[in-house]
């Protein structure tokens, strides 16, 4: 029989369980720390590969890093150009706005190898964490400010890269005294280590935009003749050497063809040769007689291959022509044949491979300015899914089964990840011996961007042409009311003046000026769209009594509104002041009251409303008119657009464009709620004091 639990074992087993209660809770705790690091590693990579340069990086590193792990304060420090000395980097973070005296001060400083905490950091090479208070002013040169400041506690991390070499210090600082956290120490070494490898990216970058350089310099200083025609043959582009011998006026050559430039004869000749590249859809290079002014025809080489668009169609003929004549005439038909095939492959800037039918990499020729930088020794001989993912591998296996099979050029397109980014490639197979075929890869990403831009590109002048379609509808209804109104009181005032009282001629005039004031305003709404479109609206900011402005406005809308009320009320006592543009906050509030009270029922109220909250300023307008419906409300601030129910009402469409341009100048915010029957409520949030 059991016997029953005594007390004391009772109580053993309870602190036993409570034991373990706790530590599965520091196991828990422990594992959402861990899974948060990870996230925030995550996240912060991101961030730092989409960075545009080192010191924007650095400054979403500090930031990250300061609001992940604690840290009040972080800042940067670079070496100078002579490496001499760390100065201070444009890239900080505070989570305090009382921190920018510690910040200003920083940046008299420079620091020496070995001196101070970012130069021992520097020449370390190693993290370094310590007490403010506990270190000399000799060890910690800024501790006098810092202690001002209220920190306590410092960490510095340096940046290196795989060279060895350091590219920076970070500074973080906080307002507790820590014992030293090597957890943390190392999770911020982590973001370290990806700053570096983003410069050394960037520094990959750079070296290709200068090979870029030296390939167009190569084009310009080429004796080769280098040119592109389109399919109709018409030149496009033309290189130095080929103005100086045949057409003097480059810019001029464009849209010219080879009947405008050389004799009919010679002519016919190279217009033929295009045709066949075009019908073969494969380079071809064939010797061409051309006629130079001083001695003659000459013999060139010429190296003609199509160009081919995103859907692989030939658009254009790019041809590479060496002038022969000297060396034909030195040498035999072997040697001519020998030099005229290296001339083909040396004329052809892309990287080329030898496959055999296995997939196996025979041999290759690198390419000028290439990016894939592939040593030798990581392909030849290999197999190609030892060298490219499997999809691609698989993907060009196929390929140079069917050039093999059928004999004709196989193009292939795709993606590889160079240098941390996405890179377009266009491979061409094509049988270069039995049982082998030449791949040619080509960098066709710039060609891709290209194709992007021209598209986007359409797209922004489909939408011109619209916002222009409903700029002439506008101003043609628009216009038409108020330039018959002058018509007609003119020619009523010329037939029949003379028989008026001056309170009729008057009368007429009245109506001929209110008609001139609604289109000088309409024009001047045109005006002003488009100065803010062209991004040439300047504030002019002046200090303004916000409450004695909203009563001289709703006056000036009261007086032509009478049929309807404005109700305004201040929601703040005393008076509301703040630096504004006046003549923009004009049109804001013009525009929305008048709106308020356009599409409004008679005797309707609209209720304007002012209140402050902290630097901020509330304006609040709302009506019981139409309303807008729910579908078209995100249009309501493009220019030209109007509501679908506001039916005879007459309006530009201008209004709440120039509205919601004025109050993005001030940093403002615009909000509506509305429903079709009801009414509808615009907010406007603007800053009191806004800084240019």
């Amino acid at each position: 029989m059991n016997q029953e639990p005594t007390p004391e074992s009772l109580s053993a087993t309870i602190n036993q369980l409570k034991q373990l209660n706790e530590q599965l809770q520091l196991q828990v705790t422990a594992h959402q720390q861990a899974e948060a690091e990870v996230r925030f590693l995550h996240s912060i990579t991101q961030f730092i590969n989409e960075s545009h340069d080192f010191h924007s990086a650095l400054t979403i590193a500090l930031e990250k890093i300061c609001q992940f792990t604690g840290w009040q304060f972080g800042e940067a420090w670079v070496p100078s150009s002579d490496e001499r000395n760390l100065t201070y980097s444009p890239a900080w973070y505070s989570a305090n706005s009382d921190l920018e005296l510690f910040r200003r001060s920083s940046e008299r400083y420079k620091f020496a190898a070995n001196v101070g905490l970012p130069g021992r950091v520097w020449v370390s090479k190693r993290p370094e964490w310590l007490h403010i208070s506990q270190e000399p002013e000799t060890i910690f040169l800024r501790k006098s400010i810092a202690e001002q400041i209220g920190f306590k506690t410092a960490l510095g991390m340096p940046i290196v890269d795989s060279g060895d070499r350091v590219l920076a210090v970070l500074v973080f600082f906080m307002f507790a005294s820590c014992a030293e956290n090597t957890h943390l120490i190392e999770l911020v070494a982590t973001i370290a280590v990806q700053l570096g490898t983003l410069l050394q990216r960037q520094q990959a970058e750079a070296a290709l935009y200068q090979s870029q350089a030296w390939l167009q310099a190569i084009l310009d200083n080429s004796t080769a003749l280098i040119y592109i025609k389109d399919l109709d043959g018409k030149y496009l582009l033309v290189n130095v050497w080929f103005s100086l011998l045949f057409y003097p006026d480059r810019a001029g050559v464009k849209g010219k063809t080879d009947y405008d430039i050389f004799p009919p004869e010679i002519a016919a000749v190279l217009q033929q040769n295009d045709r066949k590249v075009i019908a073969a859809k494969s380079p071809i290079d064939w010797e061409e007689l051309l006629p130079h002014e001083d001695d003659g025809l000459h013999t060139y080489l010429s190296i003609k291959f199509p160009l081919y668009n995103e859907r692989s169609e030939p658009y254009a003929i790019c041809g590479i022509s060496t002038d022969i004549t000297e060396r034909k005439r030195a040498e035999d038909a072997l040697r001519s044949s020998m030099a005229t095939n290296r001339a083909l492959l040396n004329a052809i800037p892309d990287l080329m491979f030898r496959i055999n039918r296995s997939g196996i990499f025979v041999n290759f020729k690198a390419a000028k300015g290439d990016r894939l930088h592939l040593p030798a020794h990581e392909f030849l001989g290999k197999h190609l899914s030892e060298v490219f993912p499997h999809e691609i591998a698989q993907a060009v296996d196929s390929c140079i089964q069917k050039t093999l099979l059928t004999t004709e050029v196989q193009i292939l397109e795709c993606q590889l990840i160079v240098n941390h980014e996405f890179r377009d490639y266009e491979l061409r197979l094509a049988v270069s011996a039995e049982n082998e075929v030449m791949a040619i890869v080509r960098d066709i990403t710039d060609r891709k961007r290209t194709e992007a831009e021209i598209r986007l590109a359409l797209v922004k002048e489909k939408e011109l042409g619209e916002l222009k379609s409903r700029f002439v509808t506008m101003a043609s209804h628009e216009f038409r009311t108020p330039l018959a109104t002058i018509l007609s009181s003119s020619e009523l005032l010329e037939h029949y003046s003379h028989k008026w009282s001056e309170d009729r001629k008057l009368n007429h005039l009245q109506r001929i000026q209110t008609s001139v004031k609604h289109m000088t305003q309409l024009l001047n709404d045109v005006l002003l769209i488009g100065k803010a479109e062209a991004g040439k609206l300047e504030l002019k900011l002046l200090f303004i009594d916000l409450k004695q402005f909203c009563h001289e406005i709703v006056e000036e809308i009261q007086l032509t509104a009478s049929d309807r009320q404005i109700i305004f009320q201040c929601q703040t006592d005393g008076r509301i002041t703040g630096m504004m543009d006046e003549k923009l906050l004009r049109h804001i509030f013009i525009n929305l009251l008048s709106n308020a009270v356009k599409y409004s029922p008679t005797n309707s109220l609209v209720n304007f409303d002012l209140m402050s909250e902290g630097e901020t300023v509330i304006f609040r307008i709302q009506d019981r008119g139409i309303g807008i419906p729910l579908a078209e409300q995100a249009e309501i601030f493009s220019s030209f657009h109007r509501a679908s129910n506001v039916g005879n009402i007459s309006g530009t469409g201008l209004g709440l464009a120039i509205v919601k341009k004025s109050i993005d100048l001030h940093d403002g915010k615009i909000a509506v709620e509305s429903s079709v029957g009801l009414g509808t409520i615009f907010t406007v949030v603007l800053p009191l004091n806004k800084q240019v």
